[in-house]
C-alpha cells in the first residue's frame, strides 16, 4: 500500500492560559486536518526517546524508526549528507525501513532533516520543470509545490515523506500569530490537495500527518512530549474524532506509544510480496 507521510515541524504546543488554554493548533482554522481526523485513526504519539535531545533531525530519525542505541549523528554531518557535500563517513549510520527503503523519497527544504531521512535510505526529491528529479540543487518551492510534487511522486514510489517546518520557525521566533497562520497555510495549501488526491485515489493508499515535537512559542523552545497524529486509510471506516488538535486526539485509537511505533505500524500493515522486491529503479516523471 502506498503512503504519503507528512511531518509538520513544531505543530504541537503548550496550552496558553491567557488564551482560553488553547494551543496555536487549537486556535487555527484547519478544515482539512479536521476532516482527516473524522475519517482517520487519531492519537497522541511519542516521537522521541526521553534521553535523546529534542531536535527536528532527531525526531525525524525517531519517526522513521532509528534505534538511538546505535548512537547519535552530528547535525553537521546530516546537513552535509542532505546537501550532497563531503562529510565524515564514520559519523553516518544508515538504517533500513523494511518495505519503504529503496521505494521511497523525501521532500524537505532543510538539509539536515533531508539528511536524516536519507539515513533511512529515502531518496531526496526536488522539482524540475514539469517533472521531478532525484538530484540536489533544486529548491522544493512553496507548500503548493510540495503538494504537487507529493502527488506526482506517489504515482511512482511507494512512500513519500514531506517535511515542512513553518510552525516551528514561528515558535522559535516567539510569534504565536505567525505559528497559527503557518498551520492554516499548511492545512490549505498542502493538506487539502494531498488529502483530496488520496480520498479519490483508485488504489489503496495511506495518508499520515503528524507533528515531530512540541515547539513552545512562549519559551521559544523545543520540548519533549506527545504530539497529535492521524492515519487515514482510504478504504477504512471513519473513527469520528471531531478535530485535529492536541486535546481532541488524546484518547484516539491510534496505538503508537513508543518512538518509531507509527512507522512500524505502517510497515507491518501490508508486507511486500516477494515478487515486488525486484530492486528495480522506478522511472522518473
Amino acid at each position: 500500500m502506498k503512503t504519503i507521510f507528512i511531518v509538520i515541524g513544531g505543530l504541537a504546543d503548550i496550552p496558553d492560559p491567557d488564551n482560553g488554554s488553547q494551543t496555536p493548533l487549537m486556535a487555527a482554522r484547519t478544515p482539512s486536518l479536521d476532516a482527516l481526523a473524522k475519517c482517520g485513526c487519531c492519537g497522541s504519539i511519542q516521537t522521541l526517546p526521553d534521553d535523546v535531545e529534542v531536535s527536528p533531525e532527531n525526531t525525524m530519525l525517531a519517526l522513521l524508526g532509528y534505534d538511538f542505541s546505535r548512537g547519535t549523528v552530528p547535525m553537521s554531518t546530516l546537513a552535509k549528507f542532505g546537501a550532497g557535500l563531503a562529510f565524515p563517513q564514520n559519523d553516518l549510520r544508515l538504517f533500513v525501513m523494511p518495505k519503504f527503503s529503496g521505494h521511497g523519497v523525501v521532500v524537505a527544504d532543510t538539509d539536515s532533516v533531508r539528511g536524516a531521512a536519507m539515513m533511512a535510505m529515502l531518496k531526496p526529491l526536488f522539482p524540475m520543470g514539469e517533472g521531478i528529479d532525484i538530484s540536489k540543487g533544486y529548491p522544493t518551492g512553496s507548500l503548493a509545490d510540495k503538494a504537487m510534487l507529493a502527488i506526482k511522486a506517489i504515482e511512482i514510489f511507494d512512500f513519500v515523506l514531506v517535511y515542512v517546518d513553518g510552525p516551528d520557525r514561528a515558535a522559535m521566533r516567539g510569534d504565536v500569530m505567525a505559528k497559527i497562520e503557518a498551520i492554516e497555510d499548511i492545512d490549505k495549501q498542502l493538506i487539502t490537495p494531498v488529502a483530496d488526491y488520496v480520498w479519490n485515489a483508485k488504489l489503496q493508499m495511506n495518508l499520515v500527518v503528524t507533528g515531530d515535537h512540541i515547539s513552545s512559542w512562549k519559551d521559544a523552545r523545543r520540548l519533549p512530549g506527545e504530539v497529535p497524529a492521524v492515519v487515514y486509510f482510504n478504504d477504512d471506516l471513519p473513527y469520528d474524532t471531531e478535530r485535529f488538535d492536541e486535546e481532541s486526539v488524546e484518547d484516539g485509537p491510534l496505538n503508537a506509544p513508543l518512538p518509531g511505533d507509527l512507522i512500524r505500524l505502517l510497515v507491518s500493515f501490508e508486507p511486500y510480496a516477494d515478487d515486488d522486491k525486484n530492486g528495480s529503479q522506478p522511472p522518473l516523471i
